[in-house]
């Protein structure tokens, strides 16, 4: 009888959800640190914004985090501009300039006028002892394909697990996920 009279005054649902955010507000703090997050996480994950507006011949480039917190300990990026654009990415050697090396940095950025352009990044994060690289190797043009009154940006990998793509330029900033591809030394 005792467990009936409690059952009235505590409903199932009302004691679950109170339950959960009671571990939610004892969680949240370790969930999200104010600390650097963890090498290899989605928090420290690299991506290349990719950034131009219709009709303007300047591509913008930015590397940082998806938190856009995360410190990496180096930052290499590098752009050429001296081949021929096929569609696909160029097979012959790239002259890769002006290379942009910085150290404890949360972001980089670069622009150009040159297309076609292959962009070269590499980002390295450490916390706690643990390093991840985060690498991408692109070709990209813009331009307008016969027949078609849409500017696009096209977009050839070099790099397992960036797959190639086509997109309006009116479409841009568009974000690219560099490869993981893990932790070293």
């Amino acid at each position: 009888m005792r467990t009936s009279h409690l059952a009235g005054l505590f409903p199932g649902p009302l004691v679950g959800i109170a339950l959960l955010l009671a571990i939610l507000i004892v969680l949240t703090p370790i969930l999200i640190s104010n600390g650097q997050p963890a090498a290899g996480s989605i928090f420290s994950q690299a991506e290349l914004i990719v950034d131009a507006v219709p009709g303007n011949s300047t591509i913008h480039f930015y590397v940082r985090a998806l938190s856009s917190t995360a410190r990496y300990e180096e930052i290499r990026f590098s752009l050429s501009t001296d081949f021929n654009w096929t569609g696909g990415f160029p097979s012959g050697a790239l002259n890769w300039s002006s290379w942009q090396n910085l150290s404890s940095v949360v972001a980089i950025s670069a622009a150009t006028n040159h297309t076609p352009v292959a962009v070269n990044v590499t980002a390295v994060y450490t916390a706690n002892g643990a390093t991840a690289y985060y690498v991408g190797l692109l070709a990209m043009e813009i331009g307008t394909p016969s027949g078609s009154s849409t500017e696009m940006l096209t977009v050839a990998s070099a790099t397992s697990g960036i797959s190639g793509f086509s997109t309006p330029v009116s479409n841009l900033p568009l974000p690219i996920e560099l490869s993981d591809i893990g932790g070293g030394p």
